[in-house]
């Protein structure tokens, strides 16, 4: 009989969390999460020379989307509903035909597994809640409690009313909004606002177009503000004034948007954001938060959470430095199970069964039971080989 992966061990050598905690430090898990005291007996992993973060936080992805190319029919938009109409009319195109045919399945998991590959590990979905992403072999965890409409260009008034007053008041409610450079952009805000869709729950994504006055009056009443530099950019040439926004008292959050529009990954969007003096652990610092998409904060931030409670987290060497690329990650651990990691730091799990693999070039070891589903999956991760 296969011996069973233990899952109560102790992490010792690392540095815990992104202020630089002493490297005497220990992270305790027992039975997939974080604990504070040592359980007994259990197994020592040395990762002398990492540092230890709480996973990532994805707050706007089309999991469904990631398998299609990056794609724009014009050097710039100036909103993006032009080029969500642009995409609509070559939907029949040969290639769209082809990549639209895949099952759903395959397609949301290989949202999900760009998704573990840079270690976002809790995933807010932008599009209905397909019943797949709540499977327990998902890759990551996806925001289960949520409102959203897509809109205000592609959705009626009345179905955006609806959807607001449908979300319960304790869950999220996601719209994309303002994302454009032009008059129509810069007049969405109000028109929510006047159909009574601006709450305390109420979640903008992009908000590129936002007016300062709009900023003024939008950034301490809704829940948060969603960026996704990478594809703004690339789209229409410009990203929303997060400075403004903060400065307002509103809360950023960090959003990959699908690889149909954006760079890659969440790592991605994190080196889009950084600064020229910032290293890795400050730019983390800036997008970590307290518990995963929670009541409001100062600083608003896109890691899952404390150390204490759920275990997923990732390990980074100490000295990597920007951009991070989901390579230099040497461990993303979902659950306190290892998932992918450095050979050397993957071996030291007892009775991890892992496969080999190579990630953009560097040699990985990968958790048998997730390397399974990739080798069953129809779809194949660009840049990711199965040894």
């Amino acid at each position: 009989m296969r011996p069973t992966f233990r899952r109560d061990y102790v992490i010792v050598g690392a540095s815990i969390g992104a202020d630089g905690a002493d490297a005497s430090g220990e992270l305790c898990i027992s039975r997939g999460r974080i604990i504070e005291t040592a359980p007994r007996r259990a197994a020592r992993i040395d990762l002398s020379g990492c540092v230890i973060l709480p996973a990532l936080v994805n707050a706007h992805d089309h999991l469904e989307l990631n398998h299609y190319p990056r794609t724009r029919y014009r050097e710039r938009y100036d909103n993006a509903h032009r080029w969500g109409e642009d995409v609509n009319a070559h939907l029949n195109d040969s290639h769209f035909r082809r990549l639209r045919a895949f099952p759903l399945w395959d397609r949301l998991f290989l949202g999900g597994l760009k998704n573990l590959l840079c270690g976002a590990l809790t995933v807010a979905h932008h599009n209905p809640p397909h019943r797949e992403l709540f499977r327990r072999d998902f890759p990551v965890r996806v925001l289960r409690r949520y409102g959203w409409a897509h809109s205000l260009h592609f959705n009626s008034d009345a179905e955006i009313v609806k959807a607001f007053r449908r979300t319960p008041r304790n869950a999220l409610f996601f719209i994309h909004l303002a994302e454009g450079t032009d008059d129509t952009a810069a007049g969405e805000y109000r028109r929510l606002k006047a159909l009574g869709a601006v709450g305390t729950n109420t979640v903008l994504v992009h908000g590129v177009g936002l007016t300062p006055d709009d900023i003024a009056d939008a950034a301490p009443r809704v829940r948060a503000l969603v960026t996704c530099p990478t594809t703004n950019r690339w789209l229409l040439g410009r990203t929303a004034d997060l400075d403004a926004w903060r400065s307002a008292g509103g809360d950023i959050w960090l959003g990959s948007d699908s690889r149909l529009t954006a760079d890659g990954d969440l790592l991605d969007e994190i080196a889009a954001l950084a600064q020229p003096d910032d290293s890795p652990l400050t730019v983390s610092g800036r997008f970590r938060a307290e518990e995963t998409f929670g009541p409001r904060r100062s600083v608003s931030t896109n890691a899952a959470g404390s150390l204490i409670g759920r275990g997923d987290w990732i390990a980074l060497r100490a000295d990597a430095r920007l951009p991070i690329r989901r390579a230099d990650l040497a461990l993303v651990v979902r659950g306190g199970v290892p998932q992918i990691g450095d050979p050397a730091f993957m071996g030291q799990f007892p009775a991890l069964p892992t496969v080999p693999a190579i990630l953009d070039g560097q040699p990985k070891a990968i958790c048998s039971g997730l390397a399974e589903q990739i080798r069953r999956c129809a779809l194949q991760e660009s840049g990711l080989t199965l040894q």
